[in-house]
């Protein structure tokens, strides 16, 4: 062990530093492979905003680079060392304070979204901050640090300590009294964290904005072509008639449907369980079988969901939302996909696909007036290169989706080659033994890796932004030199030895 680790394990406690190759590696993974990554050289779990200060003042003393890390579910390099580094493991940091009467939580920065709804399940809460589906196991912090498409404006404010092991409160965490209740006092400097891909700083604590339970209504419609779904997707979030919009195309609806015994059973127990009654719970139970085959047909998909202050509020928006699909060509089928997603929102099932095919996005959050003409060049793109993809085993779906007045675009890439520890790690010990043994498959992987930096031009070239940047998205770039040069000047100041997470969002040599 080394000095570092040693003066480390001292403060932490042995069984909280790793220095065994399969911890290190492990710490470094990424759902895409990169070929720079260099394991960690230290891995470690502090449990308190004032353990990881403590910590990361021994590792500046040593001049060791930090890599801040949550679940590790980054597709963009994010999380991924390219220099020997210290990763911060901050899976003990889960601690959730819950202050109902006014609408606040602060939670651990690795505190998983599951982990959070379900505290906050039994006061009728749930968190404002959007969440991502893959919230079984992404953290709270993770997500404030990687962005998500649509609003943060959820998160309160932020502990995060700096490079040099100096913590910095921010937002509803800034003040020394009171409650954590508001993020704007002066300066927003919770936003200057957020987004960051860990570059400015480690997530030690972070408050949300909670909001009550409100009843919710759902709809689900068959199109013939993205296009058509799309129109009506664009429509009803101008109208403000949903809170979220979930559009597949037949590839991804197809492989929705195919769902193992054991999830069927614990998502038909949790739509039965939110229904209201028992008439209820039978009628959405039995819509959960009839949208799994009427997912399988050959059609795009569109998935809606409304809430309001009443049932009947809910329902008339649903209602008008339904006018404008059936208009546009659209035919109605169960609402599965959306009744399931409010009863069950988070899942990592598609960390791989339906038959343990690897898996890995590419996404564009594209304002509402360009989805259309963003669509149709992506499907131009992807049908210049369907001969090679498929040469090499490589299927390709979409996926649409929108929370607020933007839609999102995300081609997703699946084919069959060796998983990593990260896949298997989250992999049901029964399709461990089913998938664990494929061989590598290199051709793919760079076929896939073209095709995404190909499908990634498209997006920019028609508005499109990214949530994720890591070390893949074009940033600075794309940025008016001012905003540009202000980025590069505040991760000086906040890190001027370049040692945090260094490469992320493009700052620094990694």
């Amino acid at each position: 062990m080394t000095d570092l680790a040693a003066r480390l394990g001292a403060l932490l406690g042995a069984a909280h530093v790793g220095t065994d190759a399969a911890a290190r590696a492990l710490a470094t993974a990424d759902i895409f492979p990169d070929p720079r990554a260099v394991p960690a050289e230290i891995v470690i779990r502090p449990g308190s905003t004032e353990e990881a200060a403590a910590a990361l003042r021994l590792v500046a003393e040593a001049g060791r680079a930090v890599v801040p890390r949550g679940a590790g579910l980054s597709y963009t390099g994010g999380v991924v060392a390219r220099v020997p580094a210290v990763v911060v493991d901050t899976s003990r940091l889960d601690a959730i304070r819950i202050d109902a009467a006014n609408l606040t939580a602060v939670v651990g920065a690795g505190a998983s979204w599951q982990s959070v709804a379900d505290a906050l399940a039994a006061q009728g809460l749930r968190s404002a901050q959007p969440s991502p589906i893959s919230g079984a196991v992404t953290t709270v912090g993770a997500t404030a640090a990687q962005h998500l498409p649509g609003s943060m404006e959820g998160i309160l404010g932020l502990a995060v300590v700096l490079a040099d092991g100096e913590v910095v409160r921010t937002g509803a965490l800034s003040l020394r009294d009171g409650p954590p209740f508001w993020r704007y006092m002066g300066p927003d400097l919770t936003g200057i964290f957020l987004g960051d891909c860990g570059a400015f700083g480690v997530k030690t604590e972070v408050a949300i904005r909670l909001v009550a339970e409100r009843p919710a209504a759902f709809a689900s419609f068959a199109f013939e072509t993205a296009d058509a779904a799309l129109a009506v997707l664009t429509d009803v979030v101008r109208r403000g008639l949903v809170v979220r919009a979930l559009g597949m195309d037949p590839v991804r609806g197809k492989g929705a449907a195919k769902v193992e015994a054991g999830e069927a059973l614990r998502t038909a127990g949790a739509v039965a369980a939110r229904a209201g009654g028992v008439l209820r719970a039978v009628r959405d139970v039995a819509n959960l079988a009839r949208g799994a085959a009427q997912l399988a047909e050959p059609a795009w998909s569109l998935h809606l969901t409304s809430d309001g202050a009443t049932e009947a509020g809910a329902e008339a928006a649903i209602a008008a939302a339904r006018a404008l699909a059936l208009a546009q060509g659209g035919r109605e089928i169960a609402p599965t996909v959306p009744q399931a997603l409010r009863a069950r929102p988070y899942s990592i099932r598609g960390m791989v696909g339906p038959e343990g095919e690897r898996w890995v996005p590419v996404h564009g959050v594209f304002p509402l007036g360009a989805a259309r003409e963003g669509m149709h060049a992506l499907q131009a793109c992807l049908e210049a290169r369907r001969a090679g993809l498929e040469a090499a085993g490589v299927s390709v779906s979409f996926l649409l989706s929108s929370l607020a007045a933007y839609c999102t675009i995300e081609p997703m890439f699946y084919w069959r080659d060796a998983l990593d520890p990260l896949h298997l790690k989250h992999l049901s010990e029964k399709n461990r033994a089913r998938f664990g043994a494929f061989p590598p498959n290199p051709a793919a992987r760079e076929a896939v890796a073209e095709a995404r930096a190909a499908l990634t031009a498209v997006m920019d070239a028609h508005g499109a932004v990214h949530a994720q940047i890591g070390r893949y998205y074009a940033l600075a770039d794309r940025m008016e030199p001012g905003a540009a040069a202000l980025l590069a000047r505040v991760k000086a100041m906040l890190d001027p030895a370049g040692r945090m997470n260094p490469g992320a969002l493009h700052l620094g040599e990694g």
